[in-house]
């Protein structure tokens, strides 16, 4: 039986879980992970917090939803990467669209209640990375349970609430996975686990949940794990679910240019919806900034063929206007806003940073940032 003991300080809630079993502590700067019991230590304020990849209870229950707003929701195992990083933005008032995420402790509950988790065990035990067709096999069974998962009323009812207060009219959300084990500088999980755009009514957002905690199980996530030595049991998967940007552009930034190492801003921008670009379907166009000076020294306008847009009832993909396919994407001024919300950034996280963003009738918008792993 575990003692709880919730203490606040900062704004911040902590909390200790003590048991006998355990045989040390590795006191680190890092996050690390303990060999005994699957726990983790973690250092917020020279306080050593030691958590259990077990249901998280305050006050008896489980924090099932937490909005992006909520400082509590800056702590990586509640919220996972994406989702810790978004409510660290979203805290300090940086433009991001508004949302809420499923918590790890939700995942955690419903996947041990419906039995899964001992699936899941039993599955990955002593699986070979070399040996393809079983990765592949176990992948889809363990991808199968969790997708086929009827959720406890509690949390149905909770994602509902959520939803509704978030769209009262049914809008569209993005629905992105946002893993405990992602966007870590050690080890970058990007595009590992799935992304569902233009969801609409509570009942789809719920399905759209289970399936990102099932692509936390592909056959790609599973061998990536297994490759860079990753227990799954450290892994728990969060949800985070926003308001959808209809962007006019979107596309990616890397605040120090990764090729070079300088401190230029590199920004790549496509037409529509950033999946297209994302996913590899259209060839952006490249744009070089330099960081303090704000002057432009590099454009690369490319044919792009493909775009992705939200139509009334669906997002779809489909062929760019004949005007824009070799028109440029951003004007100076877009690049003069996205260089100063790069600077913004990287002072902000204190590293180099790798940036999903959007514009909408000149706005921009934030929709992830992450450290850069290449340099």
């Amino acid at each position: 039986m575990y003692n709880r003991f919730l203490i606040k300080n900062n704004r911040l809630f902590f909390i200790l879980w003590f048991t006998s079993k355990m045989k040390a502590l590795i006191i680190t700067k890092k996050v690390k992970y303990l060999e005994n019991y699957n726990n983790r230590l973690l250092i917020k304020d020279e306080i050593i917090v030691l958590l259990f990849i077990k249901p998280l209870y305050i006050g008896g229950l489980i924090i099932m939803i937490i909005w992006l707003n909520d400082s509590l929701g800056k702590e990586l195992y509640l919220t996972g990467g994406k989702g810790a990083s978004l409510t660290r933005m979203a805290c300090a008032g940086l433009p991001i669209p508004e949302g809420f995420v499923v918590s790890t402790e939700a995942y955690l509950k419903e996947l041990s209640e419906a039995g899964v988790s001992s699936l899941i065990a039993k599955e990955l035990a002593g699986l070979d990375l070399h040996n393809e067709a079983a990765v592949e096999k176990v992948s889809s069974t363990i991808r199968t349970a969790i997708e086929s998962i009827t959720l406890t009323e509690e949390l149905e009812t909770e994602i509902t609430v959520s939803y509704q207060k978030l769209c009262p009219s049914n809008g569209p959300v993005a629905v992105r996975s946002s893993a405990t084990a992602e966007d870590l500088p050690e080890a970058s999980f990007a595009g590992q686990q799935d992304t569902y755009l233009g969801v609409v009514t509570a009942e789809q957002v719920i399905q759209r949940v289970k399936d990102c905690w099932a692509s936390c199980f592909t056959d790609r996530a599973i061998a990536y794990r297994l490759r860079h030595g990753i227990r799954h049991e450290q892994l728990a998967g969060a949800v985070v679910v926003q308001k959808l940007v209809e962007a006019d552009k979107a596309g990616v930034m890397f605040t120090v240019n990764p090729i070079t190492k300088s401190e230029q801003v590199v920004v790549e921008a496509c037409w529509g919806l950033g999946e297209a670009l994302v996913s590899g379907e259209v060839t952006p166009d490249q744009y070089t900034v330099d960081k303090k000076s704000n002057q432009i020294l590099n454009v690369s306008v490319l044919p792009k063929l493909k775009m992705v847009v939200r139509s009334e009832k669906e997002v779809k993909h489909q062929s760019v206007p004949a005007e824009k396919v070799r028109a440029r994407v951003l004007s100076e001024i877009e690049l003069s806003k996205l260089n100063e919300v790069a600077i913004t950034l990287e002072r902000f996280f204190g590293s180099p940073q790798d940036v999903e963003w959007a514009i909408k009738l000149g706005k921009v918008y934030l929709l992830q940032s992450r450290p850069i792993t290449t340099i």
